[in-house]
């Protein structure tokens, strides 16, 4: 049976962007670092966003092409306060809207190599 998501896992050409990003600016805490023994470089990281949910990058010597077509879509982060994340990522121009169906306030980014990021808040207005 499956007990809840673990993680989502991307490829990346800079583990600095994902770095400045999702740790820097968003606060995740980078629980595990993938490291090669022999060279001792870090090709990866394993990253909490709290309640068991993770990010794992892992770093690519092949250019990564961002625009093309695959079937991922987005990720998405639950804040206790939307209006303070749209702050804090000003630079990024977040704009709050509800969602059409299920009336959730939410706002979409790209992270520092172009993937859509989510940030949501349930309030009395949410349908779920």
């Amino acid at each position: 049976m499956i007990k809840n998501l673990s993680h989502i896992s991307f490829t990346t050409n800079s583990l600095k962007k994902v770095y400045n990003f999702y740790v820097k600016l968003l606060g995740l805490r980078i629980v595990h670092e993938f490291v090669n023994h022999k060279t001792k470089e870090v090709y990866g990281y394993f990253l909490s966003s709290n309640n068991n949910t993770y990010l794992e990058f892992f770093k690519s010597t092949k250019k990564i092409n961002f625009n093309q077509k695959n079937s991922f879509r987005h990720i998405c982060f639950e804040t206790k306060d939307l209006k303070k994340m749209a702050k804090k990522l000003k630079s990024k121009k977040p704009i709050i809207t509800r969602g059409k169906t299920d009336n959730i306030l939410q706002f979409m980014i790209k992270d520092n190599e172009g993937n859509l990021v989510e940030f949501h808040q349930r309030d009395k207005k949410s349908k779920f």
